[in-house]
């Protein structure tokens, strides 16, 4: 099954070598069939190639029936308290092909496809300029909506007191999106304590591609040196 479903995508690029000869013939339930007879893989060598096989698998792992031993294998080892384990490596992947783990909650914006990019810190709208939803006034464009601050990722707030929160976002954007800076309306206070009405500069976007956090336990999968896929569990 994991033969069928990795030699038209990416295993060609992924596996070379022996390795490569055993994933192209018929589709086989038994995992031996994964590795040429003289040249059996076993023990950690075995276990990394059967990860980074799955893991690179663009249906992901769990569509396979043959992944869930190795990569389940892998999730209870790394996630325990004492001794957790390392990611085995796969010695027939060829250089520039490997998995690692990660923890970062947000993925990076190249995984949404070609062009995306992270969003530049700080305030945010969706929207376009020449529509309804902004008013122009002395040559600026004023929001009529709330923006969103974008904080590329995890960062963490003090007050004046020392007390820390996490705060955390993540945009996606593409540089041909782009649509210039608005000015938006917010509520703050003088020197002497009183509200008044101050603009902001925000940037505006025709799409932006909010992330969703994810857990914070992540494999990035490499091929070719670049980031192919991240797997999060």
């Amino acid at each position: 099954m994991i033969k069928g479903i990795l030699a038209a995508t990416i295993l060609s690029s992924l596996m070379a070598g022996p390795v490569i000869a055993a994933v192209t013939g018929p589709v086989s339930t038994n995992s031996d069939a994964l590795y040429p007879a003289d040249q059996l893989m076993t023990g950690d060598d075995r276990w990394g190639c059967e990860l980074l096989l799955c893991l690179a698998n663009p249906n992901g792992w769990k569509s396979v029936s043959e992944c869930h031993p190795p990569v389940e294998k892998y999730i209870d080892c790394s996630t325990k308290r004492h001794n957790p384990c390392s990611m085995p490596g796969c010695p027939q992947s060829g250089e520039g092909n490997y998995a690692q783990r990660n923890d970062g909650r947000y993925d990076p914006c190249m995984l949404l496809g070609e062009g995306y990019e992270e969003a530049p810190r700080g305030y945010l709208l969706q929207g376009v300029l020449s529509s309804s939803e902004f008013s122009r006034s002395g040559g600026r464009y004023y929001a009529k909506k709330r923006s969103k601050y974008n904080y590329d990722g995890e960062y963490e707030s003090c007050d004046s007191d020392g007390h820390c929160t996490t705060v955390h976002s993540k945009a996606c954007v593409k540089p041909a999106d782009y649509q210039g800076v608005a000015y938006e309306r917010y509520s703050c206070k003088d020197s002497d304590g009183y509200s008044r009405t101050c603009y902001r500069q925000v940037r505006v976007y025709s799409a932006i591609s909010w992330q969703n956090a994810q857990p914070p336990r992540a494999i990035d999968v490499y091929i070719e040196g670049k980031l192919y896929n991240r797997v999060h569990y």
